[in-house]
C-alpha cells in the first residue's frame, strides 16, 4: 500500500477519533455539569441533551461512511455475513445486542407499545433511549481511540459536581439552585444531578475511579492529583446523605484487595486509602460537632461509623502503621516486595466469614424476631414494607405483579419503563400516597420490564465487561479503574434507579473500557 494511501486512512481515522473524542468529552464531561432550569426540569433537560449529543455523533459518522466512504460502505454491505459478524463480536457485544433485541421483542409485544418505546410513562429509559445506549456503546468501543487523559477530565469534572454537592452540605446554595424549592425538598436534592440517591450514585463511579488509580499511579503530580478527587469523593459521598453510598463504598473497599494485594506497594496504598477514607469521617464528624447550626447533618447508615467514639483513636493507629511500614520499606528497599496470591487468599477467606456473619444477623433479625437487639441498626437490617423508604413495599408488590404475569411476559418483561403501568392497580391507595413508577431497584425494574431474559443479558453484559477489563488490568490501569465505577455503579443498582441521568455514564465508560486501541497503556 502506497504512502499517500496509508495517509488518507489515517485522516480518516483521526477524523472519526476526533467526532468521538469530542462526543466522549460531551458526555463524560459535560453532561454531569449541564443544567437549565435548576432541579425543575433536570430529568428531561439532562435526556434531551444525551439524545441530542449521542444522535448528532451518530448521523455525522453514518453521513461520514455513506458519502466520504460510499465504495466502502456498499462492498461491506454486500459481504456482511451473520456468522462473520456473530464470530467478530466478543461475548460482550454480543450479550448488548441481545439485550438491546430483548427489549425490542418487549416493546412489540406490550400492552403499551408507545409508552415502552418513549419510556414517558417512567424515567424515559425506553426502547429509543436503549437503542441510543448501545449505538454509543458499539461508536465508541470500534472506531473511538482511547487516551488516558480524557479520563482525568471526566474527573475533573466529576470533581466539580462533587464540591458543588459539598456546599449544598453545608447549606450554601451558591447557585442559588434550591431558593425556590419547598423547605422540605431542599435536603434531597444536590449539586448538578438532583435527588441524592441520584448523586452519589454518580460520586460512587467517580470516587472509585479515583481511588484505583491513585493506588496505581507511579508519577508523583498525577497520584497526587488523584489523591485530591478521591478525598473530594469520600467527602461528597457521605455528604450526600444517601444510605446508596454505602454500597458502592462497601463493594469498593471489599473487592479492591483482590486487585491490590499482589504485592507490598498495593497492599500499603490499600491502608494509606484506608487511613484517609476513615480521617475523612472523623472530619465530617468534627464538621457535624462546630458547625451543627450551618450543615445538614448525618441522616444515613455512616451514623454508626461517625458515633464510634474511638475513631480518633482508629485514625491513629492507621497512620501509626502507614509510617512504620514506610519507614520500614524506605530501609529495606522492598517496596516491590511479590506476595502472589496469599494475601489475596485469606482477603478472601475474610470476605466469606464477613459474609456469612451478616447472612446470620439477617435470618436473626428477619427470621428468629430479634431485630431489637440491633438497635439502630435495625432500621437497615429488618425487611418489611417501611424498609429503604418504602422499597420493601415497592418490591413486595413489584415480586406479586412479575408472579401473576404470563409465562411470555415473565420472559420479554411488560415492556420497557412500563413498571409504573403494571404497578398502578395494585398499589393504588396505597398508604404512603405514592406513585410507584419505579422499583428502586435496577434489578428488580428490569426483570419486570424485560423479563428474565432481558435481566439475564444485561448482568452477563455488565460480568463481561468486568471481566473484560481486569483480563487487561497488566497493560492499563485506567481500564481496570472503570471497572471498579462500574461495579461501583452495579452495587448502589440494588437500591437505586436506572436514569438518563448517571446510566449514560455507565454507558460511556463501558465504550471506553471497550475501547480497542486501550488494551495497552496509552498517555
Amino acid at each position: 500500500m502506497s504512502t499517500n494511501t496509508n495517509n488518507e486512512i489515517n485522516k480518516k481515522n483521526n477524523l472519526i477519533s476526533t467526532v468521538l473524542g469530542i462526543y466522549v468529552l460531551a458526555i463524560g464531561f459535560g453532561f454531569p455539569l449541564v443544567v437549565r432550569d435548576r432541579y425543575f426540569d433536570i430529568l428531561i433537560f439532562k435526556y434531551y441533551y444525551y439524545c441530542f449529543c449521542t444522535i448528532t455523533m451518530f448521523a455525522m459518522l453514518l453521513g461520514y461512511y455513506l458519502t466520504g466512504r460510499i465504495k466502502f460502505t456498499i462492498s461491506a454491505i454486500k459481504k456482511f455475513r451473520i456468522k462473520s459478524f456473530i464470530s467478530k463480536c466478543s461475548v460482550l457485544d454480543l450479550f448488548i445486542l441481545l439485550y438491546w433485541f430483548i427489549a425490542l421483542i418487549s416493546t412489540l409485544t406490550s400492552d403499551y407499545l408507545y409508552e415502552a418505546f418513549w419510556g414517558n410513562e417512567g424515567r424515559y429509559t425506553g426502547l429509543f433511549l436503549i437503542t441510543w445506549y448501545v449505538v454509543s456503546y458499539f461508536c465508541i468501543s470500534r472506531f473511538w481511540e482511547f487516551k488516558s487523559w480524557y479520563i482525568d477530565l471526566i474527573l475533573v469534572a466529576g470533581a466539580s459536581v462533587c464540591l458543588f454537592g459539598i456546599t449544598d452540605y453545608f447549606n450554601l446554595d451558591i447557585f442559588k439552585f434550591k431558593a425556590p424549592m419547598l423547605p422540605e425538598q431542599r435536603s434531597i436534592f444536590t449539586s448538578t444531578l438532583g435527588n441524592i440517591n441520584t448523586y452519589t450514585a454518580y460520586v460512587g463511579i467517580i470516587t472509585a475511579i479515583a481511588t484505583v488509580l491513585f493506588a496505581t499511579e507511579k508519577k508523583r503530580i498525577k497520584m497526587y492529583f488523584y489523591c485530591v478527587c478521591m478525598i473530594i469523593g469520600f467527602f461528597a459521598i457521605i455528604m450526600g446523605v444517601s444510605d446508596n453510598a454505602y454500597l458502592s463504598l462497601a463493594a469498593l473497599f471489599g473487592l479492591l484487595p483482590i486487585y491490590l494485594f499482589k504485592n507490598n506497594s498495593g497492599a500499603k496504598k490499600y491502608l494509606i486509602i484506608l487511613a484517609i477514607f476513615f480521617t475523612v469521617i472523623q472530619c465530617i464528624d468534627w464538621i457535624n460537632i462546630y458547625f451543627k447550626n450551618h450543615v445538614l447533618g448525618i441522616d444515613s447508615a455512616f451514623n454508626i461509623v461517625i458515633g464510634f467514639d474511638k475513631l480518633h483513636y482508629l485514625v491513629i493507629l492507621l497512620w501509626t502503621i502507614v509510617l512504620l511500614w514506610h519507614l520500614h520499606d524506605s530501609k529495606k528497599k522492598n517496596e516491590q516486595k511479590s506476595y502472589g496470591n496469599k494475601l489475596i487468599r485469606i482477603w478472601l477467606i475474610l470476605m466469606a466469614v464477613a459474609l456469612l456473619f451478616i447472612v446470620y444477623i439477617l435470618f436473626d433479625c428477619n427470621i428468629a424476631g430479634n431485630a431489637d437487639r440491633y438497635g439502630f441498626a435495625s432500621n437497615y437490617l429488618l425487611f418489611n414494607d417501611e424498609w429503604g423508604t418504602h422499597r420493601g413495599y415497592i418490591w413486595r408488590n413489584a415480586i406479586e405483579c412479575f408472579k401473576e404475569l404470563p409465562y411470555w411476559k415473565k420472559m420479554v418483561g411488560y415492556g420497557p419503563e412500563t413498571f409504573g403501568i403494571l404497578l398502578l392497580q395494585k398499589t393504588a391507595n396505597n398508604p404512603y400516597k405514592e406513585i410507584f413508577d419505579s422499583a428502586h431497584n435496577e434489578y428488580l425494574h428490569t426483570l419486570l420490564t424485560v423479563g428474565i431474559l432481558g435481566l439475564t443479558a444485561y448482568i452477563i453484559s455488565i460480568l463481561a465487561f468486568i471481566r473484560n477489563c481486569f483480563s487487561d488490568r497488566k497493560n492499563n490501569v485506567y481500564i481496570a479503574a472503570i471497572a471498579f465505577g462500574i461495579i461501583c455503579y452495579s452495587a448502589q443498582a440494588f437500591v437505586n434507579l436506572n436514569l438518563p441521568i448517571v446510566t449514560p455514564l455507565l454507558w460511556l465508560l463501558m465504550g471506553i473500557g471497550s475501547a480497542r486501541s486501550s488494551v495497552t497503556q496509552k498517555e
